[in-house]
């Protein structure tokens, strides 16, 4: 059986079609899993981040000064931002009690490794003791993750489908 031009020309329009649908799924769902595997990573609401003047910060987390434990002025995702040494659902005297204990420890001459461990281990206790409904909780890549594999697996099913297709035409001549 002799191919007619117009099935050549259907057979590419399928194929740009197939590939207009499946790219973008593959590509959208990829980036979703990207982001959503990384989501976790950031620094959480009560995460004390000790930093050199000058270095960059993320949008969330307290960067405060290595040596000193001051709140660090730092340059962002696209902004300025001035630390507080303010910890969501923490009262007055927590957060005031947080900034008595860096300064305690910054009072022999600086901050070491150990100091920050305790002040971070201050901080996650007095945040563990949070009543329920006032503790921040750390933002989860789950559902990004869960879309993105969604869109892909959308995407692979898709292109399965039509290299079946293809398979089966290739055989019957077509």
């Amino acid at each position: 059986m002799r191919r007619k031009s117009s099935d050549s020309t259907a057979v590419a329009l399928l194929t740009v079609l197939a590939g207009s649908l499946i790219l973008p799924l593959l590509l959208v769902g990829g980036i979703f899993v990207a982001v959503g595997l990384n989501t976790g990573s950031a620094p959480g609401p009560y995460t004390v981040v000790f930093a050199a003047v000058g270095d960059e910060c993320g949008a969330k987390g307290q960067y405060l000064e290595a040596s000193t434990g001051e709140p660090l002025r730092c340059m962002g995702p696209g902004v300025l931002r001035t630390s507080s040494l303010e910890f969501p659902g923490f009262s007055r005297e927590q957060n005031d009690d947080v900034r008595h204990w860096l300064a305690t420890l910054a009072e022999d001459g600086g901050l070491s490794v150990f100091d920050h461990r305790s002040v971070q281990t201050k901080i996650d206790g007095i945040a563990d003791g949070l009543p329920p409904g006032t503790r921040v909780e750390r933002e989860s890549g789950s559902t990004m993750i869960w879309i993105g594999a969604a869109l892909t697996g959308a995407g692979l099913a898709l292109a399965s489908g039509f290299a079946r297709r293809w398979h089966q035409n290739r055989r019957a001549g077509f």
